[in-house]
């Protein structure tokens, strides 16, 4: 079982999709627009509070409050926001100028807790770190490629404490500079390798 984690390049560079915080579109984020809750949708449905902890948690994003507080109060003076750069734009005035433009962009940790939110990303890998290990023949690889440490830390801890499976890479494995070169979006992948132990 190989599992590849991420958000497909051709959804993230869509604006019409909602995931790019650098092209203009509505706030949207679903991987399937027929299912659930918009990003905005949701945005608009928390509590300051319920929407700071999500940008924290699923974010890691240390100036949630300050950026759920920024929101809630411009949907209140002026109501939702015409797209992804209007709320970019928002979540960037939240930073002191000097951060504005480092190397990570404002947005990006408040995007990914929406775009994770919306599609139930957790809980979709939650189930498949339990269910595959079933699927494997003795000696099967169960692999697993993540692009953030949310991801990472579920499959190293599901790795580690799933008798059903053995440690193959003790390290994730990373992309070299040659790939990294060749697609910039490698830089953040880990891949971790586990292979079915017999138990009898």
């Amino acid at each position: 079982v190989l599992a590849d984690l991420g958000v497909s390049s051709h959804q993230l560079d869509e604006p019409s999709r909602g995931f790019s915080f650098r092209l203009n579109g509505p706030i949207d984020m679903r991987m399937n627009p027929e299912e659930g809750l918009s990003a905005a949708e949701l945005i608009e449905s928390l509590s300051e509070q319920d929407l700071a902890n999500l940008i924290y948690n699923l974010g890691e994003e240390k100036r949630s409050r300050r950026i759920a507080r920024k929101i809630k109060n411009d949907l209140a003076a002026n109501g939702p926001y015409s797209g992804t750069e209007a709320l970019s734009y928002a979540i960037a005035g939240c930073f002191p100028p000097k951060q504005r433009y480092g190397r990570i962009h404002p947005s990006t940790r408040t995007f990914q807790a929406l775009r994770i939110a919306v599609n139930n990303e957790l809980k979709s890998l939650d189930s498949l770190l339990l269910k595959a290990p079933n699927w494997l023949v003795k000696n099967g690889l169960f692999m697993v490629i993540s692009f953030h440490s949310l991801e990472d830390r579920r499959v190293k801890s599901t790795f580690k404490s799933d008798k059903r499976l053995k440690i193959i890479t003790k390290k994730p494995m990373r992309a070299n500079p040659e790939e990294i070169e060749l697609n910039t979006r490698s830089k953040s992948a880990k891949l971790r390798i586990s292979s079915k132990r017999s138990l009898e």
